[in-house]
């Protein structure tokens, strides 16, 4: 469970925006209606920071915008075929595969643009869902590994930036700068 939360944090960091920086998740994002949309800007992204762990600070320093957006598969209507167009478009666009990986039943891509990316695009896959990861900037990858080897608690972040944009009736986060 640690190794998923871990995993999951670390794509979080690497992966998301909304706003057309990627004319394949815009046109994606036509399509399909996210059941989950969470947005995280730089003072967002420091706040979560509670412990002042200052390997967390640089690590999301250049972060200009993160944007994570999940899909139930029945209810958005998706097919695998979608998701293999999806992975064409972006190839069409210039986002190259940097890594995948599989981790229990998700399979994980992520995809960056540029030879020194400000663009990362990831994907989770699993049979029930799909998370779409955008961001803009870039994260300061020694402090991802730096705290990966420490005893940073990635779980209490994710639980902290939950609870954050915790709604009882509804997660969506309104009035999102275009």
């Amino acid at each position: 469970m640690k190794a998923f939360l871990i995993t999951a944090f670390a794509l979080l960091l690497f992966c998301f925006e909304i706003n057309a920086q990627s004319k394949t998740v815009a046109r994606f994002l036509e399509k399909h209606k996210p059941s989950t949309s969470f947005y995280f800007y730089p003072s967002t992204l420091r706040m979560i920071n509670r412990e002042n762990n200052p390997d967390y600070q640089r690590l999301v320093r250049n972060i200009e915008k993160l944007s994570f957006l999940t899909f139930e598969k029945k209810n958005a209507n998706l097919s695998s075929s979608d998701f293999q167009n999806l992975k064409k478009q972006l190839a069409s666009e210039k986002f190259e595969e940097l890594f995948t990986m599989n981790d229990q039943k998700n399979h994980i891509y992520v995809y960056v643009q540029g030879d020194d990316p400000e663009a990362y695009i990831s994907v989770v896959e699993s049979d029930s869902s799909l998370m779409l990861f955008d961001m803009q900037g870039a994260p300061h990858l020694p402090s991802l590994m730096k705290l990966i080897q420490s005893d940073f608690n990635f779980g209490k972040v994710a639980e902290l930036s939950s609870q954050f944009f915790k709604d009882d009736d509804e997660v969506e986060v309104k009035n999102q700068p275009k």
